[in-house]
């Protein structure tokens, strides 16, 4: 009898053991960042360069819409020997030209305007480098006299935190599952094998997070995989995500996340 009770003992305790287990279990994604992300403060030749606007060599072209008159700018250098830093926009509508020398576009700004809703996106960047690459939208609207403004962005960490509400992962030997919303999204098969193995905390988001608006505002993003040996987020099988972005004034709003396709 004692035996038996022994052998009783030992499963259930085998058994807690494997049902407490927390590598299978579902648990948000890091993030990188952790607080706002600082826009910053554009160079004084930028500022200076950009208080008479002259569209001219130092500036690319990012739209230009013949019908509407809108067209959007980037300056790219305010002399020869002097770079703009990734700093300074010019939009325009009609003759009206607004000058943003505070705006960093960065290196792959892109532009679109939408005469049905009159809405001006221009996608700048907020962090760029070796495995980073962290974009900012912007929404611009024009007043009644042509005049363009700023009336909405989403800053790095916000969006972080929003998408850190709904993504989740579990990892299973060397298989990452990824979640949203508690709903399978993809399972992906790490195959590094010289990194010491995963992190306790091992999947993040922040470093790599782009946008598409060629449609509705549609966010990117690529989780990177955190190693025992290294500080440097790993993006060998990862997947992208995205999902499309309802912005307000108070809060971010996000679809459900897709796989995108390779």
């Amino acid at each position: 009898m004692k035996q038996w009770l022994m052998i009783a003992a030992v499963v259930t305790l085998c058994s807690a053991m494997m049902t407490g287990c927390k590598c299978n279990a579902q648990r948000p994604v890091n993030g990188t960042m952790e607080e706002a992300v600082a826009v910053g403060e554009a160079p004084q030749a930028v500022v200076d360069l950009m208080k008479h606007v002259n569209i001219d060599e130092c500036y690319e072209t990012l739209m230009e819409d013949k019908t509407t008159g809108v067209g959007v700018w980037s300056l790219l250098k305010c002399s020869d020997t002097i770079s703009s830093e990734g700093y300074g926009m010019v939009v325009a509508k009609g003759d009206v030209k607004t000058a943003l020398p505070q705006l960093r576009h960065g290196r792959m700004p892109r532009a679109r305007y939408d005469a049905a809703t009159g809405d001006l996106w221009i996608l700048g960047s907020d962090m760029e480098g070796t495995g980073v690459n962290v974009e900012r939208p912007y929404l611009l609207r024009f007043g009644d006299d042509g005049y363009a403004s700023i009336v909405n962005s989403v800053d790095p960490y916000e969006m972080q935190e929003a998408i850190r509400k709904v993504l989740t992962y579990s990892i299973d030997g060397q298989d990452i599952t990824f979640y949203n919303k508690g709903k399978k999204l993809v399972t992906v098969t790490n195959h590094i094998e010289d990194m010491g193995g995963f992190m306790d905390d091992a999947i993040y988001i922040g470093e790599q997070v782009s946008y598409s608006i060629e449609g509705p505002l549609t966010v990117h993003i690529t989780p990177g995989v955190n190693f025992v040996v290294g500080k440097v987020l790993h993006y060998d099988d990862m997947p992208t995500f995205s999902a499309t972005v309802n912005l307000t004034t108070e809060s971010i709003e996000l679809g459900d996340f897709q796989v995108d396709a390779e």
